[in-house]
């Protein structure tokens, strides 16, 4: 009887590790290498300055990702349910401008005082003064743009935004992968091209041109680094790690005008799942296992943006530990006040900076 018992036991395991090694699922990761993390420690120790923000507008939607500052001095942002609402510098008048029925992420004004935005589902589009919307590409070189995330504009009129990744929608199963398929592309209003710029990259998010035009900022947001891209010069097309040394996932990053960037980060780096990231068989491995082994307690939310030079050295980190401000995703500067934007709240934050 014992020996049936354990070799009902030992079959057991054999299927066990059969479905654990070899049974078929929807991933394929890949193998890579995370950048150094400094952790939180120096410019980026832990503090609550950004808990002191203000409240500028509370409860209208979900996921305020990025906010642009209007022609008509309004400030303008999107939401999960498509809507692009616009607000007055105190929150106190809220209208809705424009629904792409998609999900507007990257938002910037061009110098005709049209809203170019950048739309997870919709592609690149341009929304004129009366709210009318207008696709400018959906697709380059015979590919569907599957996840249009951000973009600037540079002094020539040409458009530079991100195609997170080729490969859906799904951001956790991204993290699984770690399958390099985002994009840098370009599009150009007069001519109507959009080009391929730079490819392979692990989730392709923010992008801000430096003031001399001379190249890009752009941040890989699983990549856990942030690249310059040479737009001009002996360089041009050419690309250069700017800063790979960071204690979060970098978001979007915008130039404050004044010799220095900001960048927003909706998580911290989790040291403990690191490892795995250059073991994609145990990462398939462990993806098989039913979500009730593999699902950890969640992260406390802790908000985090950081300044840094045109050298790419940071200056300053603003923290919010108390769950106010979190995913954020965007840090705007206006007039000496920093607006911050968020993946998953319902709320901007208005920071006056010293």
């Amino acid at each position: 009887m014992l020996k049936r018992i354990l070799q009902l036991l030992l079959l057991l395991l054999g299927i066990g590790l059969l479905y654990l090694c070899f049974w078929p699922v929807d991933l394929e990761p890949a193998a890579f290498t995370p950048p150094p993390n400094p952790g939180l420690t120096g410019v980026f120790a832990v503090n609550n300055k950004l808990a002191a923000a203000e409240k500028v507008i509370e409860g209208v939607g979900v996921g305020p990702e990025d906010i642009a500052f209007g022609p008509d001095s309004m400030f303008y942002t999107g939401f999960e349910d498509g809507r692009i609402v616009r607000f007055s510098m105190d929150g106190k008048q809220v209208e809705e401008f424009a629904n792409t029925e998609g999900r507007p992420l990257g938002l910037k004004f061009d110098t005709s005082g049209n809203l170019i935005v950048a739309d997870g589902y919709k592609g690149l589009i341009s929304i004129d003064s009366t709210g009318t919307i207008t696709t400018l590409t959906k697709e380059v070189d015979g590919t569907e743009i599957v996840f249009a995330d951000y973009l600037d504009i540079a002094k020539d009129g040409i458009i530079y935004f991100t195609d997170a990744t080729q490969r859906g929608h799904d951001v956790l199963k991204e993290v699984w992968e770690m399958q390099p398929s985002g994009r840098l592309l370009s599009y150009n209003p007069s001519t109507k091209e959009t080009k391929t710029e730079l490819e392979e990259l692990l989730f392709a998010n923010g992008v801000a041109i430096a003031p001399s035009g001379d190249y890009l900022l752009l941040t890989e947001t699983m990549g856990l680094r942030i690249h310059k891209y040479w737009l001009k010069g002996p360089k041009k097309g050419q690309s250069e790690v700017w800063v790979n040394e960071l204690p979060c996932f970098p978001d979007n990053i915008h130039y404050n005008g004044k010799g220095s960037y900001w960048l927003a980060c909706p998580d911290l780096r989790v040291p403990a799942i690191e490892p795995l990231f250059d073991k994609p068989f145990l990462r398939k491995m462990i993806y098989r296992l039913p979500t009730a082994l593999t699902g950890a307690e969640p992260a406390p939310p802790h908000g985090i943006v950081i300044e840094f030079d045109e050298d790419g050295t940071p200056l300053r980190s603003l923290q919010d530990t108390t769950g106010v401000f979190y995913q954020i995703t965007s840090a705007n500067e206006f007039d000496g006040v920093l607006y911050v934007g968020s993946l998953k709240s319902q709320v901007i934050g208005k920071y006056k900076l010293n």
